[in-house]
């Protein structure tokens, strides 16, 4: 049996006290101790639970990463061992969560990847606590948060299934520009290189996610969009539901995920813009056609909520009323038939720049009981929600004779101040746009299916053969390829 002594000279033996001022000395110097955790975890892992408690207090989460994820990896995979305080490694575990090197963890492989879907499958903490866990693991890995991996799938899955949204906000608000692929095969690039683009160091061969289909990826967006309607921001879940919408299906098919977005995009269109636009230019054309047939109802619903006719918006919401209890909309459906009277209100700007609450109240009715509201009080009530939410930009004025106006007013103009930010906000992701372009272009370019598509093209043209329009690079590919490396940045 190995001694207590001997594993701490082992697991402090990285890093070396001395800086790892290069990515080649630090690459080979991490592999070198993965190895060596590796082994011990194959050889001793019972010793080492045996000195867990002892061990973890002496290393540092931040600064011995590797090491103090070995000794978690032992205690608690597949199960929490019997010998170890429960209490005490679940505390551990969250503050190494919380704190590791992102750096250093990227050759934890499988090891880090194993603890983070136990976190993620909701088997060791409280959903809560796991939820903040995990989102702040994902973003120590890839602090862009620009890469879609496994374990946003179990994040999204655990924070909306257990009503734990805000803390996977930072998470799920990021852009996923990449998806996780074959490793770049430039041998002089390092594992450790902090200006590698996030593909290059999380895929399924270096261990730190899962490969993805094209299902999880459209499942990632309908949950997305489902937790931001949660919250009620509407356009986020809009944003979220249209990534399923123009989703690059192949052969123009349309998945039951696809068609399922599709209906709450047009809800959340609905509750977002005041109403419903045509699919995407980018979306295909047969799957249009598909979104059209299938989701009429809801086509329907929103032709008749862009008019003044309530009782005809009543009447779609009734007769499909089964439609909306089937595919699970039946509260997007009431949020959608409770903004009506106020949308309705914001269509007065178009005509009136000052309008009194009275009139207000005779020209608009609720599609909720299709009616005008009973007092001017209501309606006034009604406005100043909407100017609290930023939904109307306006005020309520008294006359002299006690006669209640509604101001319409122009839009705010920023300061000089708030136009400096946005121009910094903008320029930064500019610079990561270009990075993931460049990133793009490079793994693209060396892509067996890309190049044997343009040879394809080539033999095409030569031939003069008419190219179908609505055909492209993504329709050579298999489903379970398109989160390859060949449609990866």
């Amino acid at each position: 049996m190995a001694t207590m002594d001997q594993f701490v000279d082992a697991l402090l033996a990285f890093p070396p006290r001395s800086d790892l001022t290069d990515n080649e000395t630090y690459h080979k110097a991490a592999l070198l101790h993965a190895q060596r955790l590796s082994k011990i975890l194959k050889e001793r892992s019972k010793d080492l639970v045996v000195f867990s408690q002892e061990l973890l207090n002496v290393l540092d989460p931040t600064y011995n990463s590797l090491s103090y994820l070995a000794i978690l990896h032992a205690s608690l995979i597949p199960s929490p061992a019997a010998r170890v305080e429960q209490e005490f490694i679940l505390s551990k575990l969250v503050t190494f969560m919380m704190l590791f090197d992102g750096r250093q963890c990227r050759y934890g492989g499988l090891n880090l990847l194993d603890v983070m879907e136990a976190v993620g499958n909701g088997r060791l903490l409280p959903p809560s606590v796991a939820v903040e866990c995990l989102a702040s693991a994902i973003l120590k890995l890839d602090p862009s948060g620009a890469l879609l991996t496994s374990s946003h799938l179990l994040l999204a899955r655990l924070a909306y299934d257990t009503d734990n949204i805000q803390p996977a906000l930072p998470v799920i608000d990021k852009p996923i520009v990449y998806y996780p692929g074959a490793p770049d095969n430039n041998n002089t690039q390092y594992l450790c290189d902090l200006q590698l683009p996030p593909a290059l160091y999380i895929s399924k061969s270096t261990g730190l996610t899962s490969q993805l289909k094209t299902s999880s990826v459209l499942e990632y967006d309908l949950t997305r969009g489902m937790m931001y309607c949660a919250r009620r921001d509407w356009r986020k879940a809009r944003d979220a539901f249209e990534g399923n919408v123009t989703f690059l299906a192949r052969d123009g098919g349309c998945s039951k995920i696809m068609v399922d977005a599709f209906k709450k995009w047009i809800l959340a269109s609905l509750l977002a813009n005041g109403r419903h636009y045509n699919t995407p230019s980018r979306t295909n054309a047969s799957t249009s056609k598909i979104f059209g047939l299938l989701g009429r109802p809801y086509v329907s619903l929103a032709t008749a909520f862009a008019t003044d006719d309530v009782e005809q918006l009543r009447l779609e919401a009734q007769q499909d009323a089964h439609v909306w209890m089937e595919d699970g909309n039946v509260g997007l459906v009431e949020e959608v038939m409770a903004s009506y009277q106020k949308w309705r209100v914001l269509s007065l700007q178009d005509i009136y720049t000052k309008i009194s609450i009275a009139e207000v109240r005779q020209m608009t009715k609720s599609a909720e009981t299709g009616s005008t509201l009973r007092k001017d009080e209501d309606v006034e009530a009604l406005i100043q929600n909407m100017i609290i939410a930023g939904m109307l930009n306006g005020v309520i004025e008294k006359n002299d004779d006690g006669t209640k106006f509604l101001q319409f007013l122009s839009p705010t103009v920023h300061s000089e101040a708030d136009v400096a930010r946005e121009i910094k906000n903008a320029a930064v992701i500019i610079h990561h746009l270009r990075q993931a372009s460049a990133s793009t272009d490079h793994r693209l370019g060396r892509s067996k299916e890309f190049i044997k598509y343009l040879m394809k093209e080539a033999k095409r043209e030569k031939s003069g053969e008419a190219q179908d329009p609505t055909l492209g690079f993504e329709t050579l590919l298999e489903d379970e390829d398109l989160m390859g490396d060949s449609l990866n940045a």
